[in-house]
C-alpha cells in the first residue's frame, strides 16, 4: 500500500482521482478517507458473492449446535491496551472526540475566540467543574483587505500550468509529502503516520468549524477574472484548511521527534512544504494570502495544543491572527516564526498579524490521543537505539 493512498486517504472516500477530491474541500473529502492508514477496515467489505458464500460455507460445517458455558473474558474498561484492538478508524473517532470535546466556540462574523475547556472532578451522574483556557483567537480581514489581495492572486494565476501536479495531488491530506521529508514508511513509523493522519483529521474539522463563524467568501466571488483551476470547495475561505492541515502537520512531526535522530534540516523543510501547500491553493485560486497566515497560526498551536495533551510538550501559548490591515500583503514562510511557529514581532504595516499570548496552564492528559503519542514515541526512541549501535 502507498503512502499515498494508505495513509493520507487520498485514495479513500473522496481521493485525487475522485470528482469530489479535486473539489480540494480541504480534508473534508479527504477525512473520512483517513480510514485508508492501515487499509484494515477494507477488509470487512464483502460483495454479493462472498455474502452468500459465506452462508452456504457456515451452513456446511456448523454441524450440531452447542451449549456456550463459559464466556470470555471481558476487557478491561478504559484500558488503553484496548486501543490496538480496534480499527484506525475507530481509534481515530475516539481520540477525535478526545481532543475536539474539549474546545469551545465563542464569538463569529468579525472574530472568534477557541478556548481549552479543563474539566476536573463530577462522575458519570455528576457534572465535573469546568474551566476555560483561551487557546487561539482570529479576527477576520476587512472587504477592503480582500479586495487589496486580489491583484495577488491574479499574479498566482501565471504559475497554475507550472504547479499543476502538484495542487492536484495535494487536494485531499497530502501526507505523502511530509513522509518523503521525514523518511516514513509504513513498516518502520506506522504510529508516526498515524498521528499525523489524526492530526490533520482534527485540524479539519477545527478549521472547518472556525469557517463557518467567519464566513469569508471565497476569491472568485468577488471576482469573474479569478477562474479557479480546480472546483471551489463549497464552504467559507478564511482560515485556509490546507494552511492550517499541513503546518500541523508539520508542526507535530517537530514536536515528536525534538530530541531524536532525524534527517539533517527535516524542520525546515517541514515547514517549507507546509508554506507551498498552502501557497498553491492561492495559485489554484481558491483562497487569499490571508486565508493561509490564519491556517498556519491555527494549524502550529493545534500541533502544540495536541503535544501538549498527549505528548512532552508542557506548555503551548495562547496565538491571535488579527486580519485588519492585512492589505496586500502576501503569504511569506519568514513571516511565520519558527518560535511556536508565530510570529512575535511586528509583521504587519499597522501591527501583529500573528502574536503569541500567555501560556496555557498545565493540562491534563488526554489519555487516548496519549496512547497514539507513545506508540509514535517508542518508533523514534527505536531510531536513537540503532544511531546508538551505529557509533
Amino acid at each position: 500500500m502507498s503512502i499515498t493512498s494508505g495513509v493520507s486517504g487520498v485514495s479513500g472516500v473522496s481521493g485525487v482521482s475522485g470528482v469530489s477530491g479535486v473539489s480540494g474541500v480541504s480534508g473534508v473529502s479527504g477525512v473520512s478517507g483517513v480510514s485508508g492508514v492501515s487499509g484494515v477496515s477494507g477488509v470487512a467489505a464483502h460483495d454479493g458473492a462472498s455474502t452468500t458464500g459465506l452462508v452456504i460455507s457456515r451452513d456446511a460445517i456448523i454441524g450440531r449446535e452447542h451449549e456456550v458455558d463459559e464466556a470470555p473474558t471481558p476487557l478491561g474498561a478504559n484500558e488503553k491496551g484496548n486501543m490496538e484492538l480496534w480499527t484506525d478508524t475507530v481509534r481515530h473517532l475516539s481520540m477525535q472526540a478526545e481532543i475536539l470535546g474539549a474546545l469551545a466556540y465563542v464569538g463569529g462574523g468579525e472574530s472568534i475566540g477557541v478556548f481549552h475547556q479543563e474539566a476536573t472532578g463530577g462522575s458519570p451522574s455528576v457534572a465535573p467543574k469546568v474551566v476555560a483556557h483561551p487557546l487561539m483567537d482570529l479576527t477576520r480581514p476587512g472587504e477592503q483587505d480582500f479586495l487589496d489581495q486580489l491583484p495577488l492572486i491574479l499574479g498566482y494565476a501565471e504559475q497554475r500550468a507550472d504547479r499543476a501536479a502538484e495542487i492536484v495531488s495535494q487536494v485531499g491530506f497530502p501526507t505523502h509529502y511530509f513522509a518523503n521529508i521525514a523518511a516514513l514508511s509504513e513498516n518502520r513509523t506506522r504510529w508516526t503516520l498515524e498521528l499525523v493522519a489524526l492530526t490533520q483529521q482534527v485540524a479539519a474539522r477545527l478549521a472547518l468549524r472556525i469557517k463557518h463563524s467567519l464566513a469569508v467568501k471565497r476569491p472568485d466571488l468577488y471576482s469573474a477574472q479569478i477562474q479557479p483551476m480546480i472546483p471551489t470547495p463549497g464552504h467559507g475561505a478564511l482560515p485556509s484548511g490546507h494552511a492550517t492541515e499541513a503546518f500541523a502537520a508539520a508542526r507535530i512531526l517537530i514536536n515528536l521527534t525534538e530530541g531524536h535522530p532525524q534527517p539533517k534540516g527535516m524542520a525546515e523543510q517541514l515547514m517549507a512544504v507546509a508554506a507551498r501547500i498552502a501557497v498553491n491553493r492561492t495559485v489554484a485560486g481558491v483562497h487569499f494570502p490571508a486565508d493561509s497566515y490564519a491556517g498556519a497560526m491555527i494549524g502550529i498551536t493545534l500541533a502544540d495544543y495536541i503535544a501538549a495533551r498527549a505528548g512532552t510538550k508542557s506548555k503551548v501559548a495562547h496565538a491571535s491572527f488579527t486580519g485588519p490591515g492585512i492589505g496586500d500583503m502576501d503569504f511569506l514562510l519568514s513571516q511565520v516564526t519558527e518560535n511556536h511557529g508565530l510570529s512575535d514581532v511586528p509583521n504587519k504595516r499597522d501591527g501583529q498579524l500573528i502574536a503569541l499570548g500567555n501560556p496555557l496552564p498545565a493540562m491534563a492528559r488526554a489519555e487516548l490521543t496519549g496512547w497514539l503519542w507513545d506508540k509514535a514515541t517508542d518508533e523514534w526512541k527505536a531510531k536513537d537505539k540503532e544511531k546508538a549501535a551505529d557509533a
